[in-house]
């Protein structure tokens, strides 16, 4: 298993590349949480959880696990920055 995190505006965004199931490469993973506009980037007391997706792309198999890495981050950060509707959901 292979993680990163950065924060886009509001949001702390995790993100995974998890080895995929009977091998053949990584699947992405991504976990997107609200942050109270008074804590600092790195604090975590506070987060809800507004979007989660273990299996990001049906599930399709990225060689690298940094594919994998880059992908996930750049589909929550798109999400972020057009408003989703999923993410107020989670709110």
């Amino acid at each position: 298993m292979h993680f990163d995190e950065c924060f886009e505006g509001g949001y702390r965004i995790f993100v995974g590349a998890l080895e995929a199931p009977r091998g053949g490469g990584f699947i992405a993973a991504v976990v997107v949480s609200r942050r109270q506009p008074e804590l600092p980037a790195g604090a975590r007391a506070g987060e809800r959880e507004v979007w989660r997706d273990d299996s990001l792309a049906c599930g399709y198999r990225w060689p690298t696990a940094q594919a994998a890495l880059h992908y996930a981050k750049n589909r929550a950060r798109e999400m972020v920055r057009k408003a989703s509707p999923m993410l107020a959901a989670g709110g």
